[in-house]
């Protein structure tokens, strides 16, 4: 069956001459494995740049129930970053949101809000002008709601040391990486706010 869909390129690897398998996190089927053949003719439905990592695509494949890799047969950038690609700082907060979620997206089936949430943020990312430094733990810990376990704030004198079993500040300080210090508490406390 043809379907429609947008995506999140995480992984490409080349297969042969003119072929790639494509690890694609997509809107409406989830976690999704493609083989699709490239071409740099100008006819070609699918360029190489386009499934280059992280990027945002438009795209087409064969979706067959019974098969762990699709057919891709088109693709097309949804949206072309301005400035990450030219900002060390925002490429190395790509690349390792790349890599968390490489590792912690697995599931097929449909994940609408949290795409969006993703597909947001990278559009984010890539408008900012301010400082970038601590975009990716702010990302972490918004990513953390979508997986269902989000750390508790109940930070303030009695409760001082963050419990990291619990996901909650606790009166007891805990050696790491069980718990963290009260400084390093504190801090987590004020980007949960």
């Amino acid at each position: 069956m043809q379907v429609k869909d947008k995506g999140l390129v995480l992984q490409s690897i080349k297969y042969a001459d003119k072929k790639n398998i494509i690890r694609l996190f997509t809107r409406e089927h989830g976690v999704v494995t493609c083989m699709a053949r490239i071409s740099k003719s100008n006819t070609s439905k699918i360029k190489p740049s386009t499934l280059m990592n992280m990027n945002l695509v438009d795209l087409e494949f064969i979706h067959k129930q019974n098969k762990e890799i699709q057919l891709l047969t088109e693709a097309n950038c949804m949206h072309i970053y301005s400035s990450i690609h030219a900002d060390i700082h925002k490429l190395s907060i790509l690349q390792f949101i790349n890599e968390v979620l490489t590792k912690t997206v697995k599931e097929q089936g449909p994940q609408a809000e949290l795409f969006d949430f993703v597909c947001h943020s990278l559009m984010q990312l890539d408008l900012m002008n301010e400082p970038v430094a601590n975009f990716h733990h702010y990302f972490l810990v918004e990513l953390l709601r979508y997986f269902g376990f989000e750390p508790v704030n109940n930070f303030d004198t009695e409760e001082k040391y963050f419990d990291c079993r619990e996901g909650k500040f606790s009166g007891v300080e805990f050696p790491g990486p069980i718990g963290l210090n009260e400084q390093s508490s504190e801090l987590l406390s004020k980007a949960l706010n």
